[in-house]
């Protein structure tokens, strides 16, 4: 092979190897943003069985509450 075709050969590998390195710089940050959201979406799983835990604790009450005043209310009219 000529001078010529071989330096072209090293260029479009320098090209080449300086594009899998930025892809592989970005799939870094892809893989690092992922384990975050892997990180928030427990948290936010550990927030909503809170929440339904107190909804499933106040909710009998609530509905009496509710029951009695709306029973007051149908019979003063």
């Amino acid at each position: 092979m000529n001078t010529i075709g071989s330096q072209n050969i090293y260029i479009k590998l320098n090209i080449l190897e300086n594009k899998v390195n930025d892809l592989d710089v970005k799939l870094d940050k892809i893989l690092s943003l992922l384990e975050k959201n892997s990180e928030d979406c427990k948290k936010m799983s550990s927030h909503i069985d809170f929440i339904d835990g107190v909804y499933e604790n106040v909710k009998a009450p609530m509905n009496y509450i509710c029951d009695t005043m709306n029973n007051r209310f149908i019979d003063n009219r």
